[in-house]
């Protein structure tokens, strides 16, 4: 049985401070990926080229012929005649084979939506290339077999990869058998080096057992050192990696996913199962554009921790602290956002400590400001009565406020773009916020919020 990627999506976020995770035990391995070749791959030196098609768009061609009429006219009555036209216009319009791949990726990623209900269902019919265009639906075995004879018709070599992959059904912290199969992707040899390109994953999504397309090339032309944290072929060749991992190996490691890569610098990976006394401090360099933000759970209860995660992202760099309540195990999920978009997953590992810890956080929104972050407070509640002191960064905004209620009271600005002022806290009051705006009197963006007891 295949199966599909899961990408969750938030809609707060919630972000705070830390400093640097240990590396994992796997780290001198990962750090030869890639270094030496395969007896039966090469690699590419640089993936500088592949990666420029690693756009997150379709080609609109592709997109404008997949809505042509006559093409669509054959895609019950003829499927090979319809490959095989497809393919000769995409031979038409490609430039090199990089770009023929890259189109066969689209064609087949636009075309096919996953076939949640028969997944779900386990009544998944014929995975033939043939059956897989004329009913638009395909698991991940469909979905390889349809990008293989796209590849073969254009020429370009392309093999089925079989192995075991971290989607639906499956989490690294419960028992993981990368010996059973239950995925399905494929290598490609492009101007004589192999690439790894999974077209499921590239397809869409899964929100609970609804499939949604939703294209993305996090999955072409993949790095292997990136693809090994989810990924595991039933050869250890077809890791495409210079020493390739046991399963002990892959089972030990957390699962981060290549998008991930794409976005942080110079990463510390944190070992599957981080340990700490209490607290636990994550820091990560982020490229310019985007933000991380957390998620904790709890695995033995299932229930999402509130207030135990501060995360603040100053100068590129995110650092973030755990509180971990109880010495249970609890799963973070780690999300990226790019301007104002959704978050989406990028990777997760665990963290279990040996004390509880009462620390507790504001809870910090996804928010627009540059470099926006809070000096102090940096723990809740508050105490109702008291004289709190407010400092608060934020460098593209022109005010900073503390709502109470209704009453906004406005900080003071030191010309720095630092945020300060005392704080009486109103005794009539559960819980206050911050707040950044370029208008004294409206719009402001919610930064943080604080209980109050």
């Amino acid at each position: 049985m295949k199966k599909f990627a899961l990408i969750c999506v938030l809609a707060v976020s919630l972000c705070g401070i830390g400093f640097s995770a240990p590396k994992s035990k796997f780290a001198s391995k990962l750090k030869n990926f890639g270094e030496k070749l395969s007896n039966a791959y090469v690699l590419p030196a640089s993936y500088e080229t592949a990666y420029t098609y690693r756009t997150n768009a379709p080609y609109k061609e592709i997109v404008a012929l997949l809505k042509n009429k006559e093409l669509e006219a054959l895609r019950m009555s003829n499927p090979l005649k319809y490959v095989q036209q497809a393919c000769e216009k995409i031979t038409a319009l490609a430039k090199n084979d990089f770009e023929k791949a890259k189109m066969a990726h689209d064609f087949v990623a636009v075309l096919v939506s996953y076939d949640a209900k028969n997944f779900w269902a386990g009544t998944v019919p014929s995975q033939e290339w043939t059956n897989v265009i004329k009913t638009k639906t395909a698991v991940c075995e469909g979905y390889s077999n349809t990008l293989k004879k796209f590849c073969d018709t254009l020429k370009i070599p392309c093999e089925i990869v079989h192995g075991y992959a971290r989607g639906v059904g499956t989490s690294p912290f419960a028992q993981e058998n990368p010996k059973s199969t239950n995925h399905a992707w494929n290598i490609l040899k492009l101007e004589g080096e192999h690439y790894l390109v999974d077209c499921t994953w590239d397809s869409g999504h899964m929100e609970g057992k609804i499939s949604k397309q939703d294209y993305n090339t996090d999955w072409l032309f993949v790095k292997p050192e990136h693809c090994i944290y989810s990924h595991y072929p039933d050869m250890a060749k077809k890791q495409l990696l210079a020493t390739p991992l046991s399963t002990d190996d892959f089972c030990n490691l957390p699962d981060f996913r290549p998008v991930f890569f794409d976005i942080t610098r110079e990463a510390k990976i944190p070992s599957k199962i981080e340990r700490c006394d209490g607290i636990y401090n994550f820091e990560l360099a982020v490229k310019e554009g985007y933000k991380l933000s957390f998620a904790m759970r709890n695995l033995s209860e299932n229930t999402q921790t509130e207030n135990c995660i501060l995360s603040n992202t100053i100068d590129g760099i995110t650092k973030t602290m755990f509180s971990i309540p109880t010495t249970d195990i609890y799963e973070v999920t780690i999300f990226y956002w790019k301007t104002n978009k959704s978050g989406k997953d990028c990777g997760s590992f665990a963290i279990q400590s040996t004390a509880e810890s009462d620390t507790r956080f504001p809870v910090i929104f996804a928010h627009s400001g540059k470099n926006a972050y809070i000096i102090e407070p940096t723990q809740t509640p508050l105490k109702k009565g008291e004289t709190q002191h407010f400092s608060i960064h934020v460098e593209n905004k022109k005010f900073v406020a503390v709502i109470c209620g209704r009453d906004f009271i406005q900080l003071e600005n030191d010309g720095t773009g630092t945020f300060s002022g005392d704080i009486d806290i109103p005794s009539n009051i559960k819980e206050l916020s911050i707040a950044f705006s370029n208008e004294k009197m409206k719009s402001y963006e919610s930064m943080a919020k604080f209980t109050v007891e």
